[in-house]
C-alpha cells in the first residue's frame, strides 16, 4: 500500500499526464537531492514568489551538477513536489511504480530477499548484489542489518543507478555500479557472495552483448559473468526459470561447462507464484561454489504464512549427479523416485524423443482467427480419453501453404503442452485438412518406432511423470517442443513394440466392450426398478 507521500507525488504527475515511471523516478531522486542541499544548509523556505524562485534556480543548478536533464515543469509544480519530499521515500517510490505491473520491474517478494538474507554468514565480508533493483522491497533493511558488511549493488539502468546512489550516499559501505550483467562486467575485486535475480527468457546475440557467451539466454549469461567474480571460498546463489535445469542445446552444454568447472550446492524449487505477477513460471534457487564438496543438496522451497521454508531435503553425491544430462530435481523428490530411477539405471536401450522424431508445436490461432473455412484446427478441448474428436473443431480460412509446416498427418502423436491435464492421442486418417493448435505439441515418428508403442509410454506413470517434469509453468503447463525432445524413451525392438501395442489394444478393446455392456445392463436394471413407481 503507497504511503500519503507517495500517492501525493505521484498523482502530482498523473494530473500533468506525466505516466512515464522512470520519468517519475527521475523527479524524485531530483527532489530528493535539492531537498538535502536545502536542508543542509539550513534553509527555511516559504511559498512566495522569491523563495519558489530560490528554489528552482537552486533545482537547475543541482540537476546540472548531477545530470539529471531539464526539469519538465515551472516553479510551481517544483515547490509543490518539494513540499512532500520530506517523507519520500525512494525504494519505497520503486516498489510503488512498478507493484503488480506486468510490464515493470520484476521485484522479488520480501520474504525471498529475507530469506536470501538469512544465509549470509560471518565469514561472508565481501557481497555482490546483481540487478539490485528487483529486492527493493527489503534492500534496505538488508544492508542497514549488515552494517559489518560491504555491498555491492549493480543496475544497468540509469535512473535506478542515482537513485540507489542517492538512497545509500550517506552508507559507507554499499557501492552502486552502473553496470550490465549481460556484458562483460568490468569489476575486478571477487565476493564472497554474489546474489542475482537475472531477466527471464530473453535472448540476447553478441550485438547485444559485447562478446559471445556460451549461450545466448539472459540467465545462463548473468551466471557466466558473474560465477567468475566469486573468490575461491565464495557462493554465487541465482534464481533461474526451469528452463535452465533440463533445456537441451546450448543450455545443456552449459550445464557440462558448470559442472567442470564449478560446483553445484545446491537446487531448490521456489514456490508456485514466486514472482507473479511479472512471470508465472516455475524457478529455482541454485548455489554455485568453486570448491568441490561431496554432493549436492536438492530440495524444495515452500511458503508457510509468507516465510520461506526449506522441506524435502536430500544430499545426491556428485558422482551420481553428474551422471545425469539435467537437474530435474523432481524427479529424485518424487514419491516415486524409486520408480524412476530404476527407469534411469535400467539395462533398456533409450532414445531422445528428438532422435526419432520431428517435434513441433502447431499455429497460434486467435479467437479472431476463427470462422467458416476448410482448414480445422486441432485444440485441447478436441481429445478425450486419448482419442482426437474430429467433430466439433473451430475452422480458419487460410492458404494451404501458409499452414503446411503445421497439418497432421496420420499417426502423429498428440501432447497437449498447455492447460492443466496431460493428454496425449494418436491422430486418425482423415479427409480433412487438420492443423494444430499452438496448445498441443507433434512428434511426427520415424519408422523406429509405432505410434501406439510411444502413446502407450506417454500414458504410462513412468512416462507422464517425466514429461510433466518439463513443464515451465507452475499450476497451468507449460511445455516448450525443444525441451520435449529431450525426453529419453525406451527403445524397444519393432517386434516387442508390435507386442505391447497388440496386447494393449486387444485388452482395450475388451475392457471398452465389457463395460459398455456393464453399463447398459445397469441402464435397463435401473430403469427397470424406477418402473415401479409408476405402477
Amino acid at each position: 500500500m503507497k504511503s500519503s507521500s507517495i500517492q501525493s507525488f505521484w498523482e502530482m504527475f498523473y494530473i500533468r499526464g506525466l505516466e512515464n515511471k522512470e520519468q517519475i523516478l527521475l523527479e524524485a531522486v531530483r527532489v530528493v537531492l535539492v531537498f538535502r542541499h536545502i536542508r543542509n544548509k539550513g534553509v527555511v523556505l516559504s511559498d512566495s514568489v522569491e523563495d519558489k524562485e530560490r528554489l528552482f534556480q537552486e533545482m537547475k543548478r543541482l540537476s546540472e551538477e548531477s545530470k539529471l536533464g531539464h526539469f519538465p515543469g515551472d516553479r510551481d509544480f517544483f515547490y509543490n513536489l518539494f513540499s512532500v519530499a520530506d517523507k519520500l521515500d525512494l525504494l519505497e517510490l520503486l516498489v510503488a511504480v512498478n507493484k503488480n505491473e506486468r510490464a515493470g520491474i520484476m521485484l522479488a517478494p520480501d520474504y525471498l530477499v529475507d530469506y536470501l538474507a538469512g544465509g549470509f554468514t560471518d565469514a561472508q565480508d565481501n557481497i555482490l548484489i546483481a540487478e539490485a533493483e528487483k529486492m527493493a522491497e527489503r534492500l534496505y533493511n538488508l544492508i542497514k542489518t549488515n552494517p559489518d558488511k560491504m555491498f555491492t549493488l549493480t543496475t544497468e539502468k540509469y535512473v535506478i543507478y542515482i537513485l540507489l546512489t542517492t538512497v545509500f550516499a550517506d552508507f559507507k559501505n554499499v557501492r552502486v555500479v552502473n553496470q550490465s550483467i549481460y556484458r562483460e562486467l568490468l569489476l575486478e575485486e571477487n565476493f564472497d557472495m554474489a546474489i542475482c535475480i537475472p531477466s527471464f527468457g530473453s535472448r540476447l546475440s553478441p550485438e547485444d552483448t559485447g562478446k559471445s557467451f556460451l549461450t545466448r539466454d539472459s540467465e545462463c549469461i548473468a551466471i557466466e559473468n558473474l560465477i567468475k567474480l566469486i573468490n575461491d571460498e565464495g557462493r554465487l546463489i541465482v534464481v533461474t526459470p526451469a528452463k535452465v535445469t533440463f533445456a537441451g542445446g546450448p543450455v545443456q552444454e552449459f550445464r557440462k561447462w558448470l559442472l567442470e568447472n564449478y560446483n553445484i550446492d545446491s537446487i531448490y524449487s521456489l514456490p508456485e507464484g514466486t514472482f507473479r505477477p511479472y512471470a508465472g513460471i516455475k524457478t529455482y534457487l541454485i548455489a554455485f561454489s568453486k570448491s568441490r564438496t561431496d554432493g549436492v543438496s536438492i530440495g524444495s522451497i515452500e511458503d508457510e504464512q509468507y516465510q520461506l521454508v526449506l522441506k524435502q531435503k536430500h544430499m545426491i553425491s556428485y558422482d551420481e549427479f553428474e551422471q545425469h544430462d539435467d537437474w530435474r530435481i523432481e524427479l529424485f523428490l518424487a514419491d516415486d523416485n524409486e520408480t524412476i530411477q530404476r527407469f534411469k539405471t535400467s539395462r533398456l536401450e533409450k532414445v531422445k524423443l528428438k532422435e526419432v522424431a520431428e517435434v513441433f508445436r502447431g499455429k497460434s490461432v486467435l479467437k479472431d482467427d476463427i470462422q467458416p473455412g476448410k482448414i480445422f484446427v486441432l485444440n485441447i478441448s478436441n481429445i478425450e480419453d486419448g482419442e482426437v474428436l474430429l467433430d466439433g473443431m473451430d475452422t480458419i480460412h487460410e492458404e494451404e501453404r501458409k499452414i503446411k509446416r503445421y497439418q497432421l498427418i496420420k499417426n502423429d502423436i498428440i501432447l497437449t503442452c498447455r492447460g492443466t491435464a496431460n493428454k496425449v492421442a494418436i491422430f486418425p486418417e482423415t479427409e480433412r485438412i487438420v492443423i494444430a493448435s499452438a496448445n498441443v505439441i507433434v512428434a511426427r515418428l520415424s519408422e523406429k518406432v509405432l505410434p501406439l508403442y510411444l502413446k502407450i509410454f506417454l500414458e504410462s506413470p513412468i512416462g507422464q511423470m517425466l514429461v510433466k517434469s518439463f513443464q515451465r509453468g507452475t499450476t497451468v503447463m507449460n511445455i516448450n517442443p525443444n525441451d520435449l525432445g529431450e525426453l529419453e524413451i525406451p527403445l524397444l525392438p519393432l517386434e516387442k513394440q508390435h507386442q505391447l501395442a497388440a496386447r494393449f489394444d486387444e485388452e482395450y478393446r475388451r475392457y471398452r466392450q465389457e463395460l459398455a455392456e456393464i453399463e447398459q445392463r445397469w441402464e435397463r436394471e435401473r430403469l427397470g426398478i424406477y418402473n415401479h413407481f409408476l405402477e
